[in-house]
């Protein structure tokens, strides 16, 4: 493969995580309804009546989801790739990315699945679809622990690159600490049914959403320009040396 089909597939890869973000949103909040999300000490009855007049939204909602999550798998590869460039090889930090990519497909994928299976017979028992529901919405904010390893990984990478023009620049790895840092109070979701910390909340839901957004829009902005260097890097080295532009060259 040449460079400049290698350079545009890891720009592929760099849209990805912008094309991930949107086709979740779609799939999750515009077409499912699920945003703002129910409250986890809403009724059973009234879980299970959400899913009987609504099956259908849900259903293309989460198909939109779970292929979604195969959009998201190129967008890791590509920081996997750039990290093995930090560490001269496969290593730790790029096979941790990998593996919390990993993470992050599962974490979009069967949540979609436990509210596919919600909406697949609306008129199975309430509490049958109540238990379902509970699954999603707690696997789909709450697990965020495997996801957690990319973030890491590139702060580490940050933080270990002296190279004069690394990769990942020293202010992304404090970028991506923060991201972590600011998820922590997610895991209180697992204690409450109500207020801030529920899967409903400012730190349940609403703080981990924009921070795993905001995540995307960083990271996809820093691999872009990484691209963009590499590629111009490359077309200068392939500038013919002739009378009328070495000059040009040596300056």
């Amino acid at each position: 493969m040449n460079s400049a089909s290698r350079s545009s597939i890891q720009m592929f890869g760099a849209y990805c995580g912008l094309a991930y973000m949107v086709s979740l949103l779609l799939g999750w909040w515009i077409i499912a309804g699920f945003l703002p999300p129910p409250s986890p000490s809403t009724s059973l009855d009234a879980v299970a009546a959400l899913f009987q007049q609504d099956y259908t939204r849900i259903r293309i909602g989460m198909v939109i989801v779970m292929w979604a999550a195969l959009i998201f798998i190129p967008f890791a590869a590509v920081v996997s790739y750039f990290l093995s460039r930090v560490e001269g090889g496969f290593g730790v930090l790029s096979g941790s990315a990998l593996l919390g990519g990993a993470g992050n497909m599962v974490l979009t994928f069967y949540p979609a699945i436990w509210w596919l299976v919600a909406a697949y017979r609306p008129d199975r028992p309430p509490e049958i679809t109540y238990v379902f529901n509970d699954m999603a919405w707690l696997q789909f904010i709450g697990g965020v622990s495997m996801y957690d390893a990319l973030p890491l990984s590139i702060a580490v990478a940050a933080f270990c690159d002296k190279s004069p023009n690394p990769i990942f620049p020293k202010w992304l790895g404090y970028f991506n600490l923060l991201v972590v840092v600011l998820l922590l109070p997610d895991q209180l979701l697992f204690f409450f049914h109500a207020g801030p910390f529920s899967w409903a909340g400012l730190f349940g839901l609403w703080l981990p959403l924009s921070v795993f957004g905001a995540w995307f829009i960083v990271n996809f902005a820093v691999l872009r320009g990484v691209i963009l260097r590499e590629r111009g890097a490359a077309s200068e080295s392939r500038i013919p040396v002739n009378a009328n532009n070495a000059g040009t060259l040596r300056a």
